[in-house]
């Protein structure tokens, strides 16, 4: 009989230790799921004459070294911008189509879950690139079979 008890003590216990019991991280399960997907953006006006940035990002359900050497390959292979440069280590790609630049990072949050940020920035005399950016990210989200859509 003590040894019954013995072996369910230490069943319980190895439940008991897997079983996640903290509402902090149940809530934050909740708000990443309802994040994912959501592609946020700001945009930063022009100041002094110079020309604002752009931003956007988004939450994929995916590994940030995936989402990284998705976009790299994508600018390989798009002969309208150059590489100015990569980072595969940092998972930071900056690329230039004309005078308008882009810079693009992918922030690990967990093994299967990263955040996508793109910042552009027009040249002299162009127009803003919150469009460019947040096609960009959408372009990266279709390449990896993500459904994606802008938030309010």
């Amino acid at each position: 009989m003590a040894r019954l008890i013995t072996v369910l003590a230490v069943a319980f216990g190895t439940i008991l230790a897997a079983v996640p019991f903290s509402p902090a991280d149940a809530q934050w399960v909740f708000v990443a799921r309802k994040a994912l997907g959501r592609i946020h953006q700001m945009t930063e006006g022009q100041q002094n004459g110079r020309s604002g940035y752009d931003f956007a990002t988004v939450i994929l359900d995916a590994p940030a070294d995936k989402v990284f050497s998705t976009a790299l390959e994508m600018a390989r292979k798009n002969t309208s911008v150059r590489i100015l440069m990569q980072d595969p280590s940092q998972r930071r790609l900056q690329i230039a189509e004309g005078d308008r630049t882009a810079t693009l990072n992918v922030a690990i949050f967990n093994d299967d879950v990263s955040q996508l940020m793109i910042a552009g920035h027009a040249g002299p005399g162009e127009g803003s690139t919150a469009s460019m950016v947040v096609q960009a990210v959408m372009r990266v989200c279709k390449e990896m079979n993500k459904h994606c859509e802008v938030g309010n």
